[in-house]
């Protein structure tokens, strides 16, 4: 229910509700624990004033300061009540009513001290302690204004400290709710911006929560970026790339028509228009299987390939094509993860990639969560290593761009990293698991 309003809404009915618990719950609570701990110290009053009226005979002069408290003796054999001299006969009679059934009940138990309270004819409220010494019975009384007004004056101090400590806690919950909606007003507005490609800035300073998240929408905002400015190259490259066969192909085509050979012949003017169609086919289906790759990204497969049985099986066709280059391989039975057709493409374009740059010996070496290709050749410039396998990142003698970002994307789809590494003599491409991954 609470959903539907703003942070600071549920704030103040989450708050006003628990002040209204808390003043319905510990007010009560408060009234019984403080009466009884009043109630307590009266008597503990009464008995130190009857301790000194017993023992010293001793009866405080009537003060309006202080509340007075009244002195009885009774004499059971002689049914006698005698009071001090604090108090009228009248008075002595009146508060008589007040005890007497617990004083004879107590001549009856033999009981030896009781205290307790009652109500006078005029309704008001009298402590009173009974104490039994050598026979006799000693009465003391107090009226219980005292009490009353002492229970009001600190029933009203603790409700006053509540009020207060309810209020600052109210204000701190208020300022701490406050210093949180800033900032996810301030992520809010970041989200907006990047939804409508706007420029915008988010700065928040934290380190809780908050400041993960947003800085991790930083990072997603630069990651954006970064995507959109390598699809504005793609889509740059990919125009200039097939613009130029298309427009031989085109050109080509009209002369042919006319009769006229650009190549001196039919034949050989149709083999440029037969090659230049083959490159653009590469290059659009180069084009689709990458994108198909983020598709298949998506999908969950527990499907494993045997990797030296596939690599054999690419050495022996690609052999065949590259007589002159030797090919020496050292292959463990090993499976990797994955779908066969994408870790067949994936390696085919390494060592594809491999025979471009070699000089006559290339090494395959295949183990556990491990794999390398390494060629003779000449090694990859330092500065290209980092963006050797984003799309249209080409080598001194790349063709397309695309057959290491597809190798790239293949592996990290399905839990594994790949390296270009430099060697004094040749460069590896080595396929290693990530440690996170099982």
């Amino acid at each position: 229910m609470l959903k539907r309003y703003s942070l600071q809404r549920q704030l103040i009915i989450i708050f006003g509700l628990f002040a209204i618990a808390v003043v319905i719950i510990l007010v009560p609570l408060i009234n019984k624990n403080l009466t009884e701990l009043i109630d307590k110290q009266m008597y503990e009053t009464l008995e130190m004033a009857q301790n000194r009226y017993i023992y010293y005979d001793y009866v405080p002069i009537e003060s309006t300061t202080t509340k007075q408290i009244y002195h009885m003796k009774y004499y059971p054999n002689e049914e006698t009540l005698v009071h001090s001299n604090n108090m009228s006969n009248s008075e002595a009679k009146a508060l008589y009513n007040v005890f007497a059934k617990d004083l004879a009940r107590m001549i009856n138990s033999n009981k030896s001290t009781l205290h307790d309270k009652g109500t006078d004819l005029g309704g008001e409220t009298i402590y009173y302690l009974i104490t039994e010494n050598s026979d006799i019975y000693f009465i003391s009384l107090v009226y219980s204004d005292y009490s009353t007004d002492l229970v009001s004056g600190v029933q009203q101090q603790i409700i006053n400290i509540m009020y207060i400590a309810l209020a600052i806690v109210g204000i701190v919950i208020f300022v701490w709710v406050s210093s949180l909606i800033k900032p996810l007003r301030q992520i809010t507005k970041y989200i907006e911006n990047i939804s409508k490609d706007k420029d915008s800035e988010l700065k928040i300073e934290r380190s809780d929560e908050i400041g993960i998240v947003s800085s991790s929408l930083i990072a997603m905002k630069e990651e954006i970026d970064k995507q959109n400015k390598i699809k504005e190259e793609m889509i740059h490259n990919i125009s200039h790339d097939l613009k130029t066969p298309i427009a031989l192909i085109k050109s080509y085509s009209q002369s042919v028509k006319d009769d006229i050979y650009p190549y001196g012949d039919k034949n050989s003017s149709m083999d440029v228009i037969i090659e230049n169609a083959e490159r653009l086919d590469n290059k659009v289906r180069s084009l689709l299987y990458l994108n198909r790759l983020d598709f298949i990204s998506g999908q969950n497969t527990d499907a494993e390939v045997d990797m030296k049985e596939l690599i054999e099986h690419i050495v022996l066709q690609l052999q065949g094509m590259h007589p002159e280059i030797k090919i020496e391989t050292d292959l463990a039975f090993v499976s990797f993860k994955g779908d066969n057709e994408c870790w067949r493409i994936c390696v085919e374009n390494i060592i594809e990639n491999a025979f471009r740059y070699v000089k006559s010996y290339i090494k395959i070496m295949l183990k556990a969560d491990y794999l390398e290709i390494y060629n003779d050749g000449e090694p990859i410039e330092t500065d290209d290593i980092d963006a050797l396998f984003q799309p249209y990142e080409k080598g001194t003698k790349g063709q397309f761009g695309l057959g290491l970002s597809i190798v790239y994307k293949t592996c990290t789809m399905y839990g594994y990293n790949v390296t270009a590494v430099n060697h004094e003599t040749g460069v590896s491409f080595i396929i290693t698991k990530k440690e996170n991954q099982n």
